[in-house]
């Protein structure tokens, strides 16, 4: 069984309770003020599994590794990065929502970083705010039609928030295609959609 965290993990938690951590069923993890996972909570697995981590994927992720390896596309790891490393530096709580769909489902979340005791890390939770199935979502759908997405580089480029993809030929349009939401094709790139940018933007 991976291990979860350490005894260090438990000194930096402050007024955070470990056994309520424990039992949410909220994913949680706790990074270090370097950026490193330093804890994860049973229900991060779970939720892990459910946004598109194989078991072998999920074992590389664990204590001592980089938070940003688990980010899509330079652009989240950049932003993230930015964004935890402000909530370390100011001790000030950090909120963001997302999209995390699958192919037949829609889900929205909330993340809320936490800073731990004396800069030395911290702790985020998300927070699954609703689901519908994605036939609810009145979202037009398209097959994976190499001739469409495939752009003169021979890749696709998806959306890593709304999981759209861009149309090679009119890259102003972005399709929703379920056979690349369930499995990207070998030869793929992530970005942000212009319909998420304002998610992303820096401060």
């Amino acid at each position: 069984m991976l291990k979860r965290y350490n005894n260090s993990f438990l000194d930096k938690l402050g007024d955070f309770n470990f056994e309520v951590l424990e039992s949410s069923k909220n994913a949680i993890y706790a990074l270090s003020n370097d950026l490193k996972f330093i804890y994860f909570n049973p229900a991060w697995f779970e939720f892990a599994n459910k946004n598109g981590f194989d078991k072998s994927s999920a074992q590389q992720i664990v204590l001592g590794t980089s938070v940003l390896k688990s980010f899509g596309g330079i652009r989240l790891k950049l932003y993230f990065r930015n964004k935890y490393k402000k909530t370390i530096r100011t001790g000030k709580v950090w909120h963001h929502q997302y999209e995390c769909s699958s192919n037949k489902k829609y889900r929205f979340f909330h993340q809320t970083a936490y800073p731990l005791q004396n800069k030395e890390g911290i702790l985020i939770i998300h927070t699954e705010m609703f689901k519908l199935p994605m036939s609810n979502m009145n979202r037009e759908t398209f097959h994976a039609i190499e001739h469409r997405y495939f752009n003169a580089e021979g890749r696709i480029l998806q959306c890593s928030n709304c999981r759209h993809t861009q149309r090679a030929d009119e890259p102003e349009i972005w399709d929703w295609v379920p056979s690349w939401v369930k499995k990207l094709p070998a030869n793929y790139t992530l970005t942000i959609c212009p319909t998420c940018e304002h998610l992303y933007k820096e401060d």
